[in-house]
């Protein structure tokens, strides 16, 4: 009977200062990555349906990478808004958030040209290229935009399909092509999971496989010439916690 007094206290405080709590996204995901079998970092995305209808797709990754001499982190917070028709980018942006240079890119597609400002250093250098068709964005290090690139291939037609897919970094088009291959279960920590496979291929420079999930959600990725995997975290066994040394007994330790 006391929680109704404090809901209500809870209501008149929203009430009175005109807020609200902060809505929860409408998706949420989180990948973890290996490097040679060995997990070197996480990337967390989130999505929401912007006012206008169209869909927000925010990340959050951290990476840690070595060289074989020292060890270096590698963190960056992405955003990109697709159109509510059919998936194609309007804007993208990335930023580093490790390190003190807050270097980055952000992209526009607008009038049928893409538009790119990089920032190195503090100082900016733009780019403008021709929209190609049905563009998308997968940008390197950034994983669960192949959720995107995934709905875009016809799986009635089948076969090899090509899209043009624009790099920030480079500022141009990388020819990408996606083949359906054969379904199959995904054993997991959790039991055995229906996915389907696609070949990816970043056209004359590496080739990699794609699983997704029955609603076209990356699963896992696998990049075997880079020794790099992809996995969504829920799906790989738990670490292992350190086991604590038991302690002695003070009245059992000899004296010396």
């Amino acid at each position: 009977m006391r929680a109704v007094p404090v809901l209500w206290l809870s209501v008149a405080c929203l009430l009175r200062t005109g807020s609200s709590p902060p809505a929860a996204p409408q998706y949420s995901q989180t990948y973890t990555v290996l490097i040679k079998g060995v997990p070197c970092g996480t990337e967390t995305a989130t999505e929401e349906w912007g006012k206008d209808g169209n869909l927000v797709a925010s990340s959050q990754s951290e990476i840690f990478i070595t060289d074989g001499m020292e060890m270096k982190r590698l963190a960056f917070v992405t955003r990109m808004v697709l159109s509510k028709s059919n998936l194609t980018p309007i804007s993208y942006s990335y930023k580093y958030t490790s390190g003190e240079s807050k270097d980055g890119y952000e992209v526009t597609v607008k009038d049928g040209r893409i538009r790119r400002v990089l920032t190195r250093g503090g100082h900016p250098s733009e780019v403008t290229v021709p929209l190609l068709g049905d563009v998308t964005i997968l940008d390197f290090n950034v994983y669960h935009q192949y959720d995107y690139l995934i709905r875009k291939y016809d799986v009635k037609k089948g076969g090899r399909q090509s899209f043009h897919n624009f790099i920030p970094l480079i500022g141009n088009e990388m020819p990408l092509a996606i083949t359906q291959l054969e379904d199959t279960n995904l054993e997991n920590a959790k039991g055995t999971l229906p996915v389907r496979n696609f070949k990816i291929e970043f056209v004359g420079i590496w080739t990699g496989t794609v699983s997704t999930d029955k609603s076209g959600r990356l699963v896992r990725l696998v990049l075997r010439e880079q020794n790099l995997e992809v996995v969504r975290k829920d799906l790989l066994p738990e670490p292992e916690q350190p086991k604590a040394e038991p302690q002695k007994d003070p009245a059992s330790v000899p004296p010396r």
